[in-house]
């Protein structure tokens, strides 16, 4: 994954990313996982006003793993009256969908020409990708043009004479 893919699965912006890694003294990784994480600390950094070192930590504790349940209590108070529950399976599809916005969306474009598909002396191989039985045509290449042409008048006599039986 790129930077930028990172941070749109995350859904976040990329300045904040980097910034935020640096406040945390944490390298950034483009892959999945991290993107997952840095997203969920945004949530929690973003709309429910917790500190970057709160929401870091609530978010390693929340997608730490362990618990089969899908609610976990990222941040709470020792005594147990008020806590912070994150709905593991909402996240998780809300995160997907960035995901799968990030790598169809944000993939960048590949420079130059698009490659070519088939050339002409790789008709074989083109017709062998796309699922030709090529047996019969190597049979047709190996045999005489007079062999083909025998075969070519069997053939068509052979459709006359089924045409003119009755049905």
């Amino acid at each position: 994954m790129t930077a930028r893919q990172t941070a749109v699965a995350a859904a976040a912006e990329l300045k904040w990313l980097v910034n935020s890694a640096a406040l945390l003294g944490k390298r950034v990784r483009y892959n999945r996982q991290q993107a997952k994480w840095w997203g969920l600390v945004w949530l929690l950094t973003d709309q429910l006003g917790l500190s970057l070192k709160a929401a870091a930590a609530g978010s390693t504790a929340a997608l730490g793993g362990g618990t089969s349940s899908n609610t976990v209590i990222a941040r709470g108070d020792p005594t147990g009256s008020a806590s912070v529950v994150v709905d593991l399976a909402r996240y998780e599809s809300i995160f997907l969908g960035n995901l799968s916005r990030a790598l169809v969306h944000e993939t960048p474009r590949r420079r130059g020409r698009p490659a070519r598909r088939g050339t002409k002396g790789d008709a074989l191989a083109t017709a062998q990708h796309y699922g030709v039985d090529l047996g019969l045509i190597r049979s047709a290449i190996a045999r005489t043009p007079a062999e083909r042409l025998s075969l070519l008048e069997k053939n068509a006599a052979f459709v006359r004479d089924m045409r003119r039986r009755p049905a």
